[in-house]
């Protein structure tokens, strides 16, 4: 009797294991169909848990931390150009400006608070508005420059700068800004007192699950900044994907922890200060993101 009782619970415990392992296979199943949705689809079918899990994943990387109510401002146009920084941006000795397109605002307002500007870009003909505290260099800024070419990295940039005289940097340098950062030490990246950059391909990233470069980026940076402010850029549109609006084009404001004080504080985005980029469209909602994904080692 009791060699029965032990084969029936063994036999049951096999069938146990077969099913759990079956449901595996249909949980994965599901989950291949639903990315595979998500691809060709904005709406309710891209809800797929995997998607969300990465989007989670890589917002973690970023240390979000809050300057307080009155620690940010609004600089530039109030539109595409203008960027949210600290609100103490008039002591900083240097803008460092990489990219400037059409649209130069932002460089000029530190040029016309007596903040000499070095402003990178070969793609444009001229300065959009030209002033004497502007210097343009017709440098393109890459990983790893050519020799004898124009071209110049972060590191070569930053290395020019004394140690005593930290500038802010400003970075909108169409997807370069990767291996910009990635290819910069953390100890140059350290003279930057604050920075305000754009990070493109987000939603394109997170849906193909090519993260790694973001994910290396943001963590790095977070070994010496926090981030203080995001924004997402609405002239690149977002994605449902994983029950989360997913922007392509990500504004991001970090701040070197050695010189600010931020607080474990959680904020809503789009903030008071900000602006949709394209005027006449809709700001991306970004709501609380990171009201559970605070930052792993608090500057409090």
């Amino acid at each position: 009797m009791l060699q029965k009782i032990k084969n029936k619970i063994f036999r049951t415990r096999q069938l146990v294991k077969k099913a759990q392992e079956d449901l595996d296979a249909l949980k994965q199943a599901i989950e291949r169909l639903e990315e595979s949705c998500a691809r060709t689809h904005d709406g309710p079918l891209a809800w797929s848990p995997s998607l969300y899990h990465r989007w989670q994943r890589v917002l973690g990387c970023l240390r979000m931390r809050s300057l307080g109510s009155e620690g940010k401002v609004r600089v530039g146009t109030d539109a595409d150009g203008g960027y949210v920084i600290p609100a103490d941006w008039k002591t900083v000795p240097m803008l460092i400006s990489l990219g400037i397109g059409p649209e130069n605002s932002f460089d000029m307002s530190f040029a016309e608070a007596g903040i000499p500007v070095e402003a990178y870009d070969p793609t444009i003909s001229k300065l959009p508005q030209i002033h004497p505290k502007i210097r343009w260099i017709q440098s393109l800024v890459v990983a790893n420059p050519k020799p004898n070419s124009t071209e110049v990295s972060l590191e070569n940039v930053l290395q020019r700068i004394s140690c005593d005289n930290l500038p802010a940097l400003k970075m909108d340098i169409e997807g370069w800004e990767y291996p910009a950062i990635l290819s910069c030490s953390e100890k140059s990246l350290g003279k930057i007192r604050f920075f305000v950059a754009e990070f493109h391909g987000i939603a394109d990233a997170i849906i193909t699950d090519k993260i790694a470069t973001l994910e290396a980026t943001w963590n790095k940076l977070s070994n010496v900044f926090d981030a203080v402010h995001i924004h997402a850029n609405n002239a690149g549109g977002a994605r449902i994907l994983g029950g989360a609006l997913v922007p392509n084009l990500l504004e991001v404001t970090m701040v070197n922890r050695n010189i600010y004080k931020t607080y474990d504080e959680q904020e809503d985005y789009p903030g008071m200060c900000d602006r949709p980029n394209i005027k006449g469209k809709a700001d991306i909602q970004l709501g609380s993101l990171f009201r559970h994904n605070k930052g792993a080692n608090p500057n409090a």
